[in-house]
């Protein structure tokens, strides 16, 4: 009698996991998941952009502190995190680009077939 209760509840987990997965549709492509507005992007561009130069600042200034060299260490370090923070929007805005980008997806296709 146990045998035929674990069977049946088996079947019917089976049959009630086959209709949540004929009702709700799993996202394949990441492009039709990703909801990016302006403001995400504008927020997350701007948060890169300040805690680089915020670090690029505090290296300098722990530099200059340690080393006496005032104000090099800040002038050279604040150089350093504009350039790591400009790197850092260039590189969020080629992820937000590159499922976007028809040429790219028609280079991936190439590449797969290709293997």
């Amino acid at each position: 009698m146990a045998e035929n209760e674990t069977d049946d509840l088996s079947e019917r987990i089976k049959r009630a996991q086959a209709a949540r997965r004929s009702k709700v549709k799993a996202p394949t492509d990441p492009v039709e998941t990703a909801s990016v507005s302006a403001g995400g992007m504008a927020l997350r561009y701007g948060a890169e952009m300040v805690a680089c130069i915020f670090v690029g600042l505090m290296a300098g200034l722990y530099i200059d502190e340690w080393l006496g060299s005032r104000p090099w260490g800040l002038l050279i370090f604040l150089g350093f995190g504009l350039a790591a923070g400009v790197l850092g929007v260039i590189r969020a805005y080629q992820q937000l680009t590159a499922g976007i980008n028809p040429a790219n997806s028609a280079d991936e296709i190439n590449k797969d077939s290709k293997e």
